[in-house]
Formats: C-alpha cells, sequence, structure tokens
C-alpha cells in the first residue's frame, strides 16, 4: 500500500512498511555507497536497490542524500537531473525531537516525487510531501517546502517560484 498524504510516522511504520533490522541495515548500507559512488550507472542500481522508485535517463549527483529510513516514498520520474549534494526528505522529526508532551512525540511522513524533466540544482533541499513539477527547475541552494509548478523556476529560501523556463 503506498501513500500518497503525509501520515503518522509511527503508524506508517508500524502497518504501512513494516521492516526488519536488516533491512534497515542494508538501506543505511547502500546509501552510504551511493552517496559516493563515482559511476553515476551504479549509483542509480544503489539507489534502486534502496528502494528508490527510479525511471529512465535520470542523472543523480555526488554526495546526494535520498532519505535512507523511507526510500520507498520517493519516485523519480523519466530524464530527471539531480546535481550534486542535494538532500531528499520524506521524514519530518521536528516534533520527536522538541516534544515534551508525551503522545506528540509522532513524527510524520510524506511521499516526493520529481516529475518528468525536472533539474534540482546543487545543495538544494526538497522537504517531505512535495512534488516538483514537469521541467521545473530548481535553483542551487533553495529549500523546497511546497509544490512546484510545471515548467517554472524557484529560487530561495523558502523557495519561491520567480519565472516560467523559458
Amino acid at each position: 500500500m503506498k501513500i500518497t498524504a503525509r501520515a503518522p510516522r509511527k503508524e506508517y511504520e508500524r502497518r504501512i512498511a513494516p521492516r526488519s533490522l536488516f533491512r534497515i541495515l542494508l538501506q543505511k548500507l547502500l546509501h552510504q555507497w551511493a552517496r559516493g559512488c563515482i559511476p553515476a550507472f551504479l549509483r542509480l542500481r544503489l539507489y534502486r536497490a534502496m528502494g528508490v522508485a527510479i525511471g529512465g535517463n535520470v542523472f543523480v549527483g555526488l554526495d546526494t542524500w535520498l532519505d535512507d529510513q523511507f526510500p520507498e516514498l520517493i519516485e523519480i520520474e523519466d530524464d530527471v537531473t539531480i546535481s550534486f549534494r542535494v538532500t531528499v526528505v520524506v521524514h519530518d522529526d521536528a516534533r520527536r525531537m522538541n516534544a515534551v508532551i508525551p503522545g506528540a512525540l509522532d513524527g510524520t511522513v510524506a511521499p516526493v516525487l520529481l516529475k518528468r524533466g525536472c533539474y534540482l540544482g546543487a545543495c538544494c533541499i526538497i522537504l517531505p510531501g512535495v512534488t516538483v513539477g514537469e521541467r521545473a527547475v530548481v535553483g542551487a541552494g533553495a529549500v523546497v517546502t511546497r509544490d512546484v509548478p510545471p515548467g517554472k523556476i524557484v529560487l530561495g529560501v523558502p523557495a519561491r517560484v520567480v519565472r516560467d523556463v523559458g
């Protein structure tokens, strides 16, 4: 069962995607290998083995961080380019770290979708629940907190639409 919206992390881990300790350790190991792997084709194979859905003709740059806790929630369509040191996160543990109220310790998980032909610039951050539209461009260093419309360029922290792709 695949989720399409934000869900409580504990519920997702328990009901939707239970995983063994072996699987968790394997995902983390594959992730570390993929981040530093020089041949791009091998990097893609390692990310796929981790559980990330990756289409054809995709490039993922060195030292890219694709969430290793819930990689199955990341979908990368065809013809996507991800520059180096990009971070894609599908879980939010901010409340877990800062909570003082019992029961408020649950983080959330939400899928990330990178649509056909989009481009992610160096060192940008894609947060949980974001969809980057077709042919959209995310500028270097941007922090994307909301969906990026198709054919738009976004820049800044937080990322804002600055113009259409020309």
